[in-house]
């Protein structure tokens, strides 16, 4: 007897196994693109915090101590993200200021935060 072409339950099995196959290996590439987006995501929020510390490092004490009690919201694109960046000057003593940079996205918040002194 001459057997041409692939019964029913041969093409049953092959589909089975390649579904076990391709299942797993689709979600681990879906995963691995979403993480991917939210590292960017994470890294582009510290860049946007740390230009604004920056920023404000450069001033002097003087100017920086001139936005005590002033609270800054602005919101911001960049890479295709949205993000709210929040800056907060706030006097610690007479002689020391500290300065707080939030940069908040879909992805969490990054919260820097460093102290100015004049002494």
């Amino acid at each position: 007897m001459d057997k041409k072409g692939y019964t029913l339950i041969e093409i049953i099995m092959a589909v089975t196994v390649l579904a076990i196959v391709v299942v797993p290996l689709s979600t681990l590439l879906s995963q691995s693109v979403f993480s991917n987006i939210k590292s960017e995501e994470l890294m582009t929020a510290t860049a946007l915090a740390q230009e604004k510390m920056e920023e404000l490092k450069a001033l002097s004490f003087h100017q920086v101590r001139a936005r005590i009690g002033v609270y800054v919201e602005e919101d911001l694109k960049s890479n295709d993200f949205v993000f709210i960046r929040r800056l907060e000057v706030e006097q610690e003593s007479e002689n020391l200021i500290k300065i707080s940079v939030e940069v908040q996205g879909d992805s969490g918040v990054v919260h820097f935060a460093t102290y100015r002194g004049n002494y």
